[in-house]
């Protein structure tokens, strides 16, 4: 694919959670440095964003890899910080970070329920908070969040209603974080991907299941077949780009038609 409409030259991205090996962010991260940006790699595995990092660099782009726990305040703090002294003032912030479970509602503990909102939700406020004062100073920003089609049908083949609940708060906190930050020149959007068997799903769950649910998804979509981390990642770089420049609020679905509204 040529990138030329939406490169991303000159500017700083900061990916969260962007360490797993087959994960969404990874893929964004190293889709956003091929496209010309100084990219932050963050992630609470350490050594998987220093691979990310390391594989960005031998490709010839620039990174720099931190370690975050993005449900902890002064984590972000610190992880900005490294960043923006490595490689520059953040431009553009993708809250790829998550966790997903799928216990039932009967089952659901407290505990479970706080960490799932905590990543999911809380995790992409801190971290907008975080990168939200240089923006607004320089008038100029990206927010891009992962939701998913959970957030918009109340759960799916994968996650249930926590997850849901965490995903349809992001698509809350994107659209009214668009109305307040779009005087500043600052846009807000998400994308909601379908299932895309990503690293996340092959550590929660065994090949017969993972398998399964990779012909679930086969048999709804009527492109005909499951989602790659590169769908979300191309996604995410139009919204980065100078391209995206009067979108504000919207929430792509990249789902292959499984869903759509």
């Amino acid at each position: 694919m040529g990138l030329e409409p939406f490169r991303l030259d000159g500017r700083v991205a900061l990916v969260t959670g962007a360490g797993s090996e087959r994960g969404i962010g990874r893929a964004i991260a190293l889709l956003f440095a091929a496209a010309g940006a100084r990219v932050g790699v963050a992630d609470r595995d350490q050594a998987g964003a220093a691979l990310t990092a390391r594989d960005i660099q031998a490709a010839g782009g620039s990174a720099h890899a931190v370690m975050v726990e993005v449900t902890d305040t002064e984590s972000v703090t610190r992880a900005v910080a490294a960043v923006e002294r490595s490689l520059g003032p953040v431009d553009v912030l993708v809250s790829s970070a998550g966790v997903t479970r799928s216990t039932p509602v009967w089952e659901l503990s407290p505990e479970e329920f706080d960490l799932v909102l905590g990543v999911n939700l809380r995790g992409g406020f801190l971290c907008l908070k975080a990168v939200l004062p240089g923006m607004m100073q320089r008038r100029y920003g990206r927010i891009i969040w992962l939701s998913s089609v959970a957030g918009k049908q109340g759960g799916g083949v994968f996650g249930s209603s926590h997850y849901a609940a965490s995903k349809a708060g992001v698509i809350g906190l994107c659209q009214g974080i668009a109305r307040e930050l779009g005087p500043y020149g600052i846009t807000s959007n998400a994308i909601a991907p379908g299932m895309v068997l990503t690293g996340l799903i092959a550590r929660t769950s065994s090949q017969d299941f993972e398998d399964q649910l990779g012909e679930q998804v086969i048999a709804a979509a009527p492109l005909g077949r499951v989602g790659q981390p590169e769908d979300v990642a191309h996604a995410a770089l139009f919204l980065a780009s100078d391209a995206a420049g009067y979108v504000t609020g919207e929430i792509l679905d990249v789902n292959g038609g499984t869903y759509f509204d």
